[in-house]
């Protein structure tokens, strides 16, 4: 079983801002979502069953006429969310959400999202935050529409698109871009074809790259530096009334991350790795686990503690994991033992090698688990094949056998093979003689003068 890193969710602005304590408890509510170029995630009116924070794709509020037309509103990418009109406490969308740009997004349930706005502060600052950003880009949005030529308007797409994607690469068509902008087809291919002959942009077959940032920033109109001003502002306000990481200008280059940044990371390195952590206390109880751990135990963290793990354990293992328990506690060096876990409701068994060492206190055990169910399964699917190999070797003398030059066993009936030589050159097949058997490789009831000859 393979765990992902839950925390690629925190590359999406909103969820990096909120505190690691209260984020480690939304993000068992947090899955990911897969978006494609056009899919629509929600229609004006929908009920708003979950909220979506987009990290490697964007989504367009985009209003429609009754003829078919359509224009949009606001772009939402890594910096927002989907579903922030929770924040106002309504519970719909007014407009039609759709996908611009394919990529990732992670859902999370909407009743868990508004009780995390009554218990996270940092959270309803952001939500409401974001709002007043939505606000910006669409009133820009009418003077845009109706003073900019395309190709100022479609600048202005590609770039805010980069920076909501922090990707050079757009997926995207010419038919969403198109609609997007409320312009014919035609008028977006010409326009992306004067930006490619300028070199600014690579255009293929549903993705455009962006070769030059310079050149579309040099022919973009007013309205992207005005957007991208207030929104760096917003959040900079937000940002001091909290702990939140800044903004990416226009002009930005990278920078060294502050200590505090530096210190989450390593937080985050700890809570969301793809194998299990584990704390537990002198008498064996649970007291810390990430979320790994958590699923492997198939446990909501906020109520994993004091839990015996003996309780996880499969009953035939509790013997041989209290007495590895024991040694550690005792304060002899690193050890590991495998185990097997109880299936439950929303997994089946498995087996994990744990490797425990005592904290510099000697109060607490901490246990790492890793999943070794596919090794195991492998390993015994290869002692049954050899085994297999072996019993056909007893039962069936009059076959000739050779030898590869890993030493794996091969056979092949004498009557089929006319001239086994050709098989047998070196650096191929070895042929194998009985008498290079071990006495132990046929039945063990057979007497040395019994044995067969091949």
């Amino acid at each position: 079983m393979n765990y992902p890193f839950v925390d690629s969710a925190r590359q999406n602005r909103i969820l990096a801002g909120i505190p690691l304590s209260d984020y480690a408890r939304m993000a068992e509510h947090l899955k990911p979502v897969d978006w494609v170029s056009g899919q629509v995630v929600c229609e004006p009116g929908d009920a708003l069953d979950f909220v979506y924070f987009p990290t490697s794709c964007t989504a367009s509020l985009v209003s429609n006429t009754q003829d078919g037309d359509s224009s949009e509103l606001a772009m939402i990418g890594r910096d927002g969310m989907v579903g922030v009109s929770l924040a106002l406490g309504s519970t719909s969308m007014n407009h039609r959400v759709m996908v611009q740009c394919s990529g990732r997004s992670y859902r999370m349930p909407t009743h868990v999202f508004v009780e995390e706005l009554s218990r996270c502060s940092a959270l309803q600052q952001l939500a409401l935050c974001y709002v007043q950003v939505l606000i910006t880009q669409m009133s820009q949005s009418i003077v845009c529409i109706g003073h900019h030529s395309v190709i100022e308007r479609l600048c202005y797409w590609l770039l805010t698109n980069q920076d909501a994607l922090d990707s050079d690469q757009l997926r995207v068509t010419h038919e969403m871009i198109s609609n997007m902008l409320g312009v014919r087809r035609e008028s977006v291919t010409q326009a992306l074809g004067k930006l490619q002959a300028a070199g600014h942009v690579a255009s293929g077959r549903g993705k455009i790259a962006i070769l030059d940032r310079g050149g579309l920033t040099s022919g973009v109109c007013e309205c992207f530096s005005l957007v991208n001003a207030e929104t760096s502002r917003l959040f900079e306000h937000v940002g001091r009334m909290g702990d939140l990481p800044p903004v990416r200008s226009v002009d930005d280059g990278c920078s060294e991350p502050e200590d505090g940044t530096l210190l989450q990371k390593y937080q985050d390195a700890y809570d969301f790795a793809p194998v299990g952590f584990v704390s537990l206390n002198a008498q064996g109880q649970v007291v810390q686990t990430n979320l790994a751990g958590a699923i492997m135990l198939d446990i909501q963290r906020s109520q994993s503690r004091a839990k015996p793990f003996q309780n996880f354990i499969q009953l035939s293992d509790q013997p041989r994991f209290a007495d590895f328990l024991e040694e550690v506690l005792s304060g002899k060096c690193r050890r590991h033992c495998e185990i097997t876990l109880c299936g439950t409701d929303h997994r089946a068994e498995i087996m994990v090698r744990i490797e425990a060492t005592l904290d510099d206190e000697g109060q607490e055990c901490q246990l790492v688990l890793i999943d070794v169910t596919q090794e195991k399964r492998e390993a015994a699917q290869k002692l049954a094949r050899e085994r297999e190999q072996q019993e056909m070797l007893v039962k069936q003398p009059y076959m000739v056998w050779f030898k590869d030059p890993e030493g794996h066993l091969i056979s092949a009936n004498a009557n089929l093979i006319d001239n086994w030589h050709q098989l047998a050159q070196p650096g191929r097949l070895e042929k194998v003689d009985a008498q290079s058997m071990p006495w132990n490789f046929f039945d063990r009831s057979s007497q040395p003068s019994a044995r067969p000859e091949l």
